[in-house]
């Protein structure tokens, strides 16, 4: 009987004891969950002392925290069901902790951050937040936190020029609902994402991660609660901008969704970027003050046109071109290209950097591919025509830069027509 009620009595004090430590969890191991921020990887595995803990975490979803051994933790990220290591690393945890290992970069050049998620609770009315730029190819970022009616013109950063790869401070902020806005840095009116109802909850924990749009400029945002759920916060807008190439200096205007982006412009000219909503758009275009007839565009958020206007063929038509302003993959490298826009069906054009090729075969209307070369000074451009043996344009000493985008537009003619060298970013 003595027995008995000896062996009852341990399991009451066991029970309590394993309640008290969160109801059974090992205390050896720590926690860890996989949150995919790429944006070249629709889905991710982790393998953890090679096994998969991990599988099909697509982005902007983490899965649950699962426990992992402190000392095994030689960690893999694959491809959903692969064994080939994306990256590898060892991450250094301790024992009843939590962490979140945060995936982010292009395809071919993905990377991680070991995210520390053991912060205390914040004071009441209050939560901690902090900032990862985790969208590499939009560079330094200011990152703002507003009221919905309160202008960007009297916001003070709550993070400013957050660097790709760090993870920033802890900074208490008012608990509530909030505006998001971030920008290039020092650039209040180079808007990347704007968004509303970012919820921060009393006492919490959390992590902003921006992350990458398709374009490369645009940015989209996460917001990771410490052992807890996250929200995916996406950009809402594309990036236009109207290139004008009717000839005899001809004027045009353009509107898309409303928005003015090109008014009387003489041609040649290449307007800025503006943002536009995503979606279905109208497009209204005037050459010379006369309405073109323009098919409604559809944008995909995040992403980067541009609205060729021009006349292949005597009578002035739009054409619509996708742009790619993510930076090059490699270091030290610049991006080219040429876009097509003279008068008078020319026949295709081709483009070379000091001789060596970058574009060939491209039509009226049409822009060619990116190529990437070596960034440079001094650097010699030359656009033919198919069939003529003098340029349709040529140009010197120009600076190609590291990790910048340019276009070469040639633009009117036939003769002679205009070359225009941008830096589209």
């Amino acid at each position: 009987m003595r027995t008995g009620l000896t062996a009852w009595l341990a399991c009451l004090v066991t029970a309590a004891l394993l309640a008290a430590c969160g109801g059974g969890a090992d205390r050896t191991k720590a926690n860890l969950r996989l949150v995919n921020a790429s944006s070249g990887y629709a889905a991710l595995d982790l393998l953890v002392d090679d096994q998969r803990r991990f599988a099909s975490v697509p982005y902007g979803q983490g899965a649950d925290y699962r426990e992992v051994d402190p000392d095994h933790m030689s960690s893999d990220v694959t491809r959903p069901g692969s064994a080939t290591p994306l990256v590898s690393q060892t991450p250094a945890v301790v024992k009843r902790n939590h962490y979140t290992l945060l995936a982010f970069g292009r395809e071919g050049a993905l990377q991680t951050l070991l995210l520390d998620d053991n912060e205390r609770a914040a004071d009441g009315g209050k939560t901690w937040l902090r900032v990862v730029n985790a969208a590499p190819d939009a560079g330094p970022l200011d990152v703002y936190l507003t009221a919905q009616a309160d202008p960007l013109a009297d916001a003070v950063a709550l993070q400013a020029a957050a660097a790709v790869g760090n993870v920033g401070s802890f900074v208490a902020v008012n608990s509530g609902t909030w505006r998001l806005r971030v920008t290039g840095p020092g650039a209040k009116s180079d808007l990347r994402l704007d968004v509303g109802g970012v919820v921060l909850a009393s006492t919490q924990a959390a992590t902003l991660v921006i992350t990458p749009s398709a374009g490369g400029v645009l940015v989209n945002a996460l917001l990771l609660v410490q052992q807890g759920a996250i929200t995916a916060h996406a950009v809402s807008h594309a990036r236009v901008r109207v290139a004008a190439g009717v000839p005899n200096g001809g004027t045009v205007s353009a509107t898309v969704g409303g928005t003015v982006l090109m008014n009387a412009a003489g041609a040649p000219a290449v307007g800025n970027y503006a943002l536009v909503p995503a979606g279905s758009q109208p497009v209204g275009v005037t050459v010379n003050g006369v309405a073109l007839a323009a098919a409604d565009v559809t944008l995909a958020a995040g992403t980067e046109r541009t609205l060729l206007v021009h006349s292949p063929t005597g009578a002035p038509v739009a054409s619509w071109l996708a742009d790619d302003n993510r930076q090059p993959a490699a270091s030290g490298q610049a991006k080219l290209r040429l876009v097509h826009g003279m008068v008078g069906a020319s026949g295709a054009l081709s483009l070379t950097a000091d001789g060596l090729p970058v574009a060939g075969g491209v039509a009226a209307g049409t822009a060619s591919a990116y190529a990437e070369l070596a960034s440079a000074t001094g650097v010699a451009l030359n656009v033919t025509a198919a069939g003529v043996g003098v340029p349709v344009f040529a140009t010197t000493d120009r600076t190609l830069a590291a990790g910048a985008v340019y276009t070469v537009f040639v633009l009117g003619g036939p003769t002679p027509a205009t070359g225009l060298l941008r830096q589209d970013r």
